[in-house]
């Protein structure tokens, strides 16, 4: 009975096993000290208090003979920086393996996507693709590059032209549909304000989606509506619709731009938001601010778990874009895995909360549930509590995704 309690489960070489294990199921080209490395760089990632060597470094454990920390960290360092590395076509092999191979577990009659930008200070700016789990998201496409603001509109040209052009999101979104075509489903993209733009909007409902877009108040965009007082069709822009304190506004059908591109325009109630919100999009007008709503708890949860509430990413020191790549798609794997880890124990609660019993709802007076912790967190929790650990509880490197 003694020597069952002092059992170690979930060591590092169980966890990297099983990592490798998955790995090998993907068609990755890697050589075999990249297939050896990435499993446990990962793990010393969710392990580490901050993503920079250093920190990386003090967490890293395998089977080779280097246990100097200066030896480790030039390791790690060789690693982010090896040109024959490329970090975003691992996460892209990854991320599509896991869709194209857990389509049973989806419950895929809706998806929502949400695209955004995120800066890592003025060293990196990365266009993002999240998609929506539970009320939070997993990161399915992205792309970086360097940048010298963290403004939109401060952006420096080579880096607008990169990210931040027509062409390259027109492509984003091309590449995000293809990877998310085996779950059949229609795609709802929610986007701020930074993407209101007719074209993009037009793009997505021609190829067959959805769209729920925030509109700049101040925007250019005109608005081909009929006005009751003149009796007929008239233009106005954002600024002459009417804001009501206690309700919201619905209009069907309006006509937009000079191509007069059609949609429908929600006007939430100025309770809401100090900065109303003029939310465009081509489903139910009453429908598109919740959907909106979403937004936040989603790719803005992701990008907290990926900054202050998890990795603390902009702690790292590098300053080379491909390392940075190399750097954040790793990071996004380990973000990917740990939500995973926090869906499953949230579908097998009552079957493993014998062995490991982490709270992570409460009950309101109505008997409403609230989320205590996210996916994310409660995965990161599961995580640090039971590696190597006595709890008999076993950390699972399927990458089985429920939705």
């Amino acid at each position: 009975m003694g020597l069952f309690m002092n059992k170690l489960y979930n060591n590092e070489m169980d966890i990297v096993k099983g990592l490798s294990s998955f790995f090998n199921k993907i068609d990755l080209k890697l050589s075999k000290p990249q297939k050896k490395i990435i499993p446990h760089i990962i793990t010393s990632i969710i392990n580490a208090e901050n993503v920079t060597t250093l920190d990386i470094s003090k967490c890293y454990i395998d089977n080779s003979f280097l246990s100097n920390q200066s030896s480790i960290e030039k390791k790690l360092w060789r690693f982010f920086n090896n040109k024959k590395f490329n970090g975003i076509n691992f996460f892209n092999s990854s991320i599509r393996y896991i869709i194209n191979n857990n389509i049973g577990c989806m419950r895929h009659n809706k998806l929502v996507v949400v695209l955004d930008h995120m800066y890592i200070k003025n060293n990196f700016v990365t266009l993002m693709f999240t998609l929506k789990v539970g009320k939070q998201s997993i990161p399915i496409w992205f792309k970086c590059d360097k940048t010298k603001s963290n403004r939109h509109y401060e952006i420096d040209e080579l880096t607008k032209k990169r990210l931040f052009s027509e062409k390259v999101i027109f492509n984003a979104i091309n590449e995000v549909i293809k990877l998310l075509s085996p779950l059949n489903a229609k795609i709802t993209f929610l986007a701020d304000r930074w993407f209101c733009n007719l074209k993009l909007m037009k793009f997505i409902h021609d190829k067959g989606h959805y769209f729920c877009i925030r509109a700049k108040v101040n925007s250019n965009i005109r608005v081909y509506i009929y006005d009751k007082k003149e009796k007929h069709k008239i233009y106005k822009k954002f600024t002459d619709f009417p804001i009501r304190k206690h309700t919201s506004l619905y209009y069907e059908d309006i006509e937009l731009g000079d191509f007069h591109f059609i949609c429908n325009l929600s006007i939430a109630r100025g309770k809401l938001s100090d900065d109303p919100w003029f939310i465009l999009s081509n489903i139910e007008p009453n429908l598109a601010l919740r959907e909106y709503c979403h937004r936040f708890g989603a790719i803005e949860m992701f990008f907290k778990s990926q900054k202050t509430n998890g990795f603390n990413l902009e702690k790292t020191k590098t300053r080379n874009l491909h390392a940075y790549e190399n750097l954040y798609s790793l990071v996004c794997f380990a973000g990917l895995w740990l939500t995973i880890i926090g869906i499953d124990y949230t579908k097998n609660y009552t079957h493993v909360k014998k062995n490991l019993n982490i709270r992570f709802v409460k009950y309101a007076k109505n008997k409403k549930p609230i989320r205590i912790l996210s996916l994310f967190n409660l995965g990161l929790t599961i995580f640090k509590m039971c590696y190597n650990s006595h709890i008999n509880f076993k950390i699972k490197t399927n990458m089985q995704l429920y939705l």
